[in-house]
Order: structure tokens, then sequence, then C-alpha cells
């Protein structure tokens, strides 16, 4: 639940704080007094954009802070685990900061958050509901998403999806590679020259430092020979050279090693060192019998190099790139001449995963059509709550029926294209008829106003039991209701309240008189400038503030009985 909001320079509210109670939350006062300012920044904190144009005139920024209590919330906690978040013993604070320079800061428990992760938090922990939402209510495309919010999570959902996903890669790649037949029919030619150039080089991977290295080594067998000497010289073959001194050196150490064991590691080493100057000498004396000067091999490299570099310049690539592109250019030829043997086997990896959707489509159906009677149950149930008595609540679940366009997203069904879409093969619509013997009409068409906003009430009042959102607000979502509507529609609000935390601005009294908390928003003149001011009721107020919902500013004693009446 939210325990407390906290609001400072938000338009006319210069600095507010808000305690709520657990239960049934009521804001009321009259229009313009900032009482769906208080919703907005409830909105802004869960991760509504920013409108810098809502700073207080002459501040620097606007601070929204909420505390929550998640104690008994799994899937919070889990989520500010997933997000590595302090989860505070499951008390989470979050605080939104907006500065005139036009920057935003958001933060969960002190450390900075993104706003996609803000928004994801918020739809877990708070669904707000809007005179806005009932337009949304009457739009077809929602009403499947409000069964599927009625059944829950379940494995045939994801299963649906990643299928789904699946095959528009496939799709795509088919009509990818349909779309490149008359392309490279064209380019035919240019393919197989610059394959056949390509190949007859013939490049090879990593082949062009081992002939520049080995082009070296030819071009200067003097030079080699020559330092070759004057390495053997030094190291063996002259009188004074170093092969005969280190042996006496190590004839002389082992001698004194009878003496003194310490310097037994030092002979050894001196030791390897003299089988080394041996072996160094000997492959030295070997390499360079085996080395001359061909002129016919620097010829043949010169020319390796110099095709090599042809088609480096050419082509702009390296020698390894070259090899890749050669490999490419085949693969592609290679499609221009078998191009209906692969289209079709592509082909057929579609339709096999087009038959996988499908299957898992129809057992997606067959869990809506089976929920959406027990929804039909629950929304009929709170319809003669809320006193709609003679309407009835239907969910009409059928297929759409594919244009030619829609080829590769329909299955074929009995001679029918049926469409295959992200959520599957239904198409769903809430139709309802307000009088008994009347006829069942899609809602946009049939309910007014004050029939919308009571209906959703109860589609609501359906999914409290289902969903996992702790915390309801309703935006005056009695608005065109009245008298003994309006106690139904406080009583099924107080019934939800049971299972939710509600805040609810309402202008009902009805409504009003349901509260365990009733806030009074006022806007009042102060220090010359028009501010919010909130005031938490005690029970004699609040039977003040109902009566003036009754009888208007002055209170009757007829208008103060009838809410205490109301109030029980």
């Amino acid at each position: 639940m939210i325990e407390k909001l906290y609001i400072k320079n938000y338009l006319i509210i210069k600095e507010a704080e808000i305690e709520f109670d657990k239960g049934l939350n009521i804001l009321t006062g009259e229009t313009g007094a900032g009482k769906s300012i208080i919703l907005d920044a409830l909105s802004m904190i869960l991760g509504e954009r920013a409108d810098f144009s809502l700073i207080r005139s002459n501040s620097d920024k606007l601070i929204i802070e909420g505390s929550f209590d998640f104690r008994r919330n799994k899937e919070v906690r889990d989520f500010l685990v997933s997000k590595e978040l302090d989860d505070n013993d499951g008390y989470v604070i979050i605080r939104r900061e907006l500065n005139q320079k036009g920057t935003s800061r958001n933060f969960i428990n002190d450390t900075p958050i993104q706003l996609s992760d803000l928004k994801e938090f918020g739809d877990i922990i708070i669904d707000i509901h809007s005179q806005n939402e009932h337009q949304s209510l009457l739009k077809k495309e929602t009403h499947i998403k409000i069964l599927d919010n009625f059944i829950g999570p379940n494995d045939v959902f994801p299963e649906y999806s990643g299928l789904f996903e699946e095959y528009k890669v496939l799709v795509n790649e088919y009509m990818e590679l349909t779309r490149r037949k008359d392309e490279l029919i064209e380019k035919r030619d240019v393919i197989e020259f610059q394959l056949r150039e390509i190949n007859n080089v013939n490049p090879v991977k990593g082949e062009e430092p081992e002939l520049e290295n080995e082009l070296s080594k030819v071009e200067n067998v003097e030079n080699i020979a020559q330092s070759i000497d004057t390495v053997l010289k030094i190291l063996y073959d002259d009188e004074q050279s170093v092969y005969p001194s280190v042996s006496i050196a190590l004839k002389e150490l082992k001698d004194a090693v009878k003496y003194d064991s310490d310097l037994g590691k030092l002979s050894e080493d001196l030791e390897s060192s003299y089988i080394t100057i041996k072996e160094v000498s000997n492959f030295l004396n070997n390499y360079k019998s085996g080395i001359n000067f061909d002129p016919v091999r620097v010829e043949q490299i010169r020319d390796r190099l110099g095709s090599l570099n042809f088609l480096k310049k050419k082509y702009n690539m390296s020698v390894d790139e070259l090899v890749d592109k050669a490999e490419v250019l085949s693969k592609e030829l290679d499609m221009t001449e078998n191009y209906d043997y692969e289209l079709g086997k592509l082909k057929k990896r579609v339709e096999a995963q087009k038959d996988d959707v499908y299957k898992r489509a129809v057992e997606l159906s067959k869990i809506r059509k089976k929920s959406s009677i027990e929804l039909e149950k629950d929304v009929n149930t709170y319809l003669n709550e809320v006193g709609l008595e003679s309407a009835e609540f239907k969910i009409d679940i059928s297929n759409v029926i594919a244009g030619d366009e829609q080829e590769n997203f329909s299955y074929l069904v009995k001679n029918e294209k049926i469409v295959l879409s992200k959520s599957g093969i239904d198409n769903v619509e809430f139709l309802v008829k307000i009088n008994k013997g009347s006829d069942f009409t899609p809602l946009r068409k049939s309910a007014s106003g004050g029939e919308i906003s009571r209906i959703m009430l109860a589609i609501k009042a359906s999914l409290s039991g289902r969903d996992h959102v702790p915390i309801l607000v309703f935006d005056e979502i009695d608005a065109g209701i009245s008298g003994r509507i309006a106690g139904k529609v406080g009583r099924v609000m107080k019934k939800l309240a049971n299972s939710h935390q509600i805040i609810s601005i309402t202008h009902l009294p009805q409504i009003a008189a349901m509260s365990e908390r009733h806030f009074l928003i006022e806007k009042v003149d102060k220090d010359d400038e028009t501010v919010t001011n909130i005031k938490t009721l005690s029970e004699d107020e609040k039977v003040q503030e109902v009566a003036k919902l009754i009888s208007g500013e002055k209170v009757t004693e007829a208008a103060e009985k009838s809410a205490r009446e109301l109030i029980g």
C-alpha cells in the first residue's frame, strides 16, 4: 500500500503531504482545487513522462515522493532484487525530481533508476482508472487484453508468443529471399566474374605475412650468412671464442663444488649454457649450409604478392576478407542456380512453423472461451450490484477472416483464411444489452457515460480477485450517476477495498461516505498567492463535507442528518 505522498512545487501545490489509509481513501473538493493534480503526481512517480511546465512558477525544482509498504508483496520484492535495488525489508520510497533545466532524476530507495524501470514497477503496484479509460473500454482492441488479464499467467501464452515470433522471422526470411531473386539473377554475370577473378588468384588466409618473410630471407642471403659467420666466430670457431673459455670456466667451477656444494646450482646453470652454445653453433652451421640465393623463387614470391595486392586494392579488402568474399559469392551463385530448391526448403519450414503456431493458437482460444464464461458470470453479478439489474454482459470470441494482403499471416480452415496475429486467432469483443428483451450490441454502441462507468467498475471488480496489483486509483469513475445507483457503486468500491487499497476522487456523497479516510482538497489564498491545501478530515468534518456534497455550500440539518445516515 502507499502510506504517504509528498508533493512540492507542483503547479498550485506549494508543499503537501498526504497519509493514506489501507482501505478506501476519498478525495473531494471544488473543481480546480487540485484533486486531479494529486493523482497526476502519483502517476508521475510511477513512470509517466515528465512535463516540465508543471514546475511551480518561481521554483527551481519539482519533487514528488511516495512511501510504500510492500512487506507482503513477493512480486514487488522480486522486482527490486532483479534490478539490484535494496528492498529495505519491503518498504519502498520512490522519488522523482524535475528541474527548470529540463532534466529529471528518479530514485527507488535512494538508488537512481531508469524511467523505463520505474514504469515497469508502476505497472506492478498501481492500476489507475480515469474517465479517459472509459473511452479505451469502448475500443475493441482492449477487450482481448482485459480477458487475458482475467485468465492470468499460464504456459500457453509465452509458448504461443515464442512460436509466433519465430514464425515472423521465417516469413521475413522467405519474403527477403523472394525479393532478392531478380536482384541475384541480374547480378549473376558480376558475381561470376568476381568469383572467377578471386579464384584465379586463389588467396589463402595467412599466406601474405609468410610470403613477405620468405622474400625478405631469400633477398638477404649474403647479409644473413655474414651475420652467422660473425656469430659462429664469437661463439665457437675461433681460438678466442666463447665455447672453449666456458669449457675452462666450467672445469674450474666443478672443482670448486667439491669443496662447497652451495656452488652446485651455479655449476649446473653454466653447464646448461655451455651445451646451449654448442647446440646454437651446430644449428647455425646447418642453417648456413642450407641457404642460397634463388632468383627463380624470388620472382615467384614477387609475382604472388603482386597478384594479391592487385585484388586487395581493387576490392579494398585484406587477403583474409577476399577469402570470405569468395565464399559469399560462391553461395550467391549457388543460390541463383538452385533458387527454387532453396526457396522450396524455406517454404516447407514456414508452413511447418505455421502449423505449430495455429495449433497453439487453438489451445489459447479454448482457454479464452472457457474463461470468458467465468468473466461473463462475474461481471453480470457486479452489474446487478451497481444498479444495472436489467443489463447483461457477454463476450463474443470469433476469428478474423484474412484478406489477400494477409496471406503470410493466415491459416486455411474449412476454405476460410483465419488471421494469425501476435495475440492468436481470436477477435474478442464485449457485448451488452442494457434492457431485457433487447439484442446484444457492441459496448461502444449501446451504453451511456454513466453506464460505461459502472460496467468498467464491474469489470475491475471481477478482475480484482485475480490480479496482483495492490493499489487501485479511480479518477471520477462515478461520473454520470447519482442517488440510489451511486450508493450501489460505493458499496462495490467498499467491497473492493477489502482486498485492495483504493484512492478515488468523487463528487458523490454516497461514495464519499464509504471512506476509511477522507481528504478535502481546497484552493486557498496565502501570502499573495493561490495554493492547494490538503486536509485529512476528522469524523465530524467528514460529516460536514458529505453534507455539503448533498446540499451545497450551505449545510442544512436535513443534509447533515442524511450524511450521518450515509456514513452509518
